[in-house]
């Protein structure tokens, strides 16, 4: 019995031990981390624009995440007007990515934000944009139960589209 406890601790101890180590660990690599420098270009936009465009961001992470819970019902066109409507290329957000935008809802800040913009990160916006589209034609044609597989293939070139901007460009 007395061996059975003396067991006990001993591992006890030593997966506590491990714990710190790892933890300590974790530690050095965020503090390495934070001390390398961001590579990434940095865009200066004005407050307000800048706002928009962050805006603009969270309201893409929230089209993603409202296209996933309707695929995940297996409602393929729901995804797909999601898509369209809110990420695609008639989306109002796509204007903040042409340089020659034309006045709508938003007024004139798409254009504005659109001259502030790096040719290459406004390419990188359209190919988001043109990708979301052609995820929409793709899940439209999902039908209850049908496969998702396609339009999940799709979907996964729309988020790489967005991971390439946000590896190459911070706000200032």
């Amino acid at each position: 019995m007395q061996r059975m406890f003396l067991a006990l601790a001993v591992a006890g101890l030593a997966l506590t031990g491990a714990a710190a180590i790892a933890e300590d660990q974790h530690d050095h690599m965020q503090m390495m981390s934070r001390m390398q420098k961001d590579a990434r270009i940095e865009v200066d936009i004005p407050g307000p624009m800048k706002a928009m465009m962050l805006s603009n961001m969270r309201g893409h992470q929230q089209a993603i995440a409202d296209i996933l819970t309707a695929l995940g019902k297996g409602d393929g066109e729901a995804a797909a007007k999601i898509a369209e409507t809110r990420l695609g290329m008639g989306s109002p957000g796509s204007a903040a990515c042409k340089p020659d935008a034309k006045s709508g809802e938003l007024g004139d800040m798409p254009k504005m934000m659109a001259s502030h913009m790096p040719d290459e990160m406004r390419a990188l916006g359209m190919n988001m944009h043109a990708q979301a589209s052609k995820f929409a034609e793709e899940a439209a044609k999902v039908k209850q139960g049908g496969d998702l597989r396609p339009a999940l293939a799709e979907l996964g070139q729309v988020v790489q589209a967005c991971n390439a901007c946000h590896a190459a460009y911070r706000l200032d």
